[in-house]
């Protein structure tokens, strides 16, 4: 392949135009060009990554070889990185083993990346080993290091574990970033220590940081956890003050507080206060408001709401579909819940199990069982499963049928 060749590879990977530059890559292997190029094998093996395709991004890999070109630390980095993407972690863990036994040492984002997948499942054993490992292969960690490990620590509750990395890390000459902070705010707000989590957002200013949206959207999120919307709001002044507006993700946070709370009309003032601001009201927001008026039965409300989001060109999603199925379920509303499950399937949606369910009971109580038998089948087609109690329920409804008709004729 010709430099040229080999730079278009590199151009077109960048731009994600994976598929052109792979048919680059074949032209270029198949008339047998001297200069060949491990970068843009790396590119494309990365960029193939990147679309989702791992199984391509190993072809590149094993072609590579043939090519008369050895895959380097970055080439290996890129296809593990691929594989954990794509949720195929023992193949990655495989390949990390490939590169060592082939004498290619790791470099700072192969031990970062590695050190993730292991945090990601708790195996924290594993993950430390791989930290303490780097500086004895004469790597040296960055932030990244600490804050991955940091941040599985506290995903899994080990919280004064990353309290005490972030000393390490300080102790190592590494300056915390804006991030370390967040994840130990966010850590302890999400333990409900609310005391602990605004000393480390007090830490980060005394570092230097001013406090983010992000900081802010947790501290928010841990009051309202802690039932203490007083002190929510008062974070959400401070915010403000502050002169950092409010995110989609700030207001959707305090509507589910006061929703849960039971304060409805006030969550709906803040989803009118959100709307204000000309913020974009996703699916999520809207969520949460249908969910809060389907359990205190305000059905009319709950479907005027559903159906301003679809007139206002959101997307309905099958956690909202299912929330509106259980409100209708549970009122004995079996016909309009009927309706929604139409409704979910012409729009490509499938319905969860406990959806198909309580309508098919609900069809059966009002004695609706060719309806309930179209809902089984229906969910047969689906793939999936019906349980014992939805089919006793139809068996149940039929006898009644066949007891009643008897009854009629003396």
């Amino acid at each position: 392949m010709s430099s040229t060749t080999a730079a278009a590879v590199r151009r077109l990977c960048a731009s994600g135009e994976v598929r052109s530059a792979l048919a680059l890559l074949a032209r270029g292997s198949k008339a047998g060009d001297a200069a060949l190029d491990v970068a843009a094998c790396t590119a494309l093996v990365h960029g193939c990554c990147r679309s989702g395709d791992a199984a391509e991004a190993r072809r590149v890999f094993d072609i590579m070889p043939r090519l008369g070109l050895a895959p380097n630390e970055v080439t290996f980095t890129a296809l593990i990185h691929g594989y954990f993407i794509c949720g195929r972690r023992e193949e990655g863990f495989a390949l990390f083993e490939e590169m060592r036994s082939g004498g290619v040492e790791p470099n700072l984002y192969t031990y970062n990346i590695l050190i993730g997948e292991w945090c990601r499942t708790g195996e924290f054993e594993r993950a430390g080993r791989l930290f303490d490992e780097m500086p004895v292969k004469g790597v040296t960690r960055n932030a990244v290091s600490y804050n991955t490990l940091i941040a599985g620590l506290c995903r899994h509750g080990k919280l004064k574990d990353a309290a005490q990395l972030l000393e390490i890390m300080r102790a190592e000459g590494i300056r915390p970033t804006v991030v370390t902070f967040n994840l130990l705010v966010d850590g302890y707000g999400k333990a409900g220590k609310m005391s602990s989590a605004l000393h480390f957002s007090n830490q980060m200013r005394a570092a230097g940081y001013q406090p983010t949206a992000v900081t802010y959207n947790v501290l928010i999120a841990g009051f309202c956890r802690a039932r203490d919307i007083a002190r929510a709001n008062k974070a959400l002044s401070d915010m403000k003050e502050r002169g950092l507006a409010p995110t989609k993700v700030t207001y959707t946070i305090l509507i589910d507080a006061l929703a849960r709370d039971n304060h409805m009309d006030k969550a709906l003032e803040m989803f009118a206060q959100m709307e204000k601001t000309g913020l974009e009201v996703d699916v999520h927001t809207y969520g949460v408001l249908v969910h809060a008026l389907c359990v205190e039965g305000k059905m009319k409300d709950a479907r005027k709401l559903f159906q301003s989001m679809v007139e206002k060109g959101v997307r309905a999603n099958n956690v909202i579909y299912d929330m509106l199925i259980y409100g209708y379920g549970r009122e004995g509303s079996s016909y309009k819940a009927m309706k929604l499950i139409t409704e979910m399937r012409k729009n490509g949606l499938v319905p969860n199990s406990a959806s198909y369910g309580l309508t098919i009971r609900s069809l059966c109580n009002d004695g609706k069982c060719s309806e309930a038998q179209f809902l089984i089948d229906d969910m047969l087609r689906a793939g999936l499963q019906t349980g014992e109690s939805v089919c006793q329920a139809l068996l149940d409804a039929k006898a009644r049928q066949r007891s009643s008709t008897d009854d009629s004729f003396p």
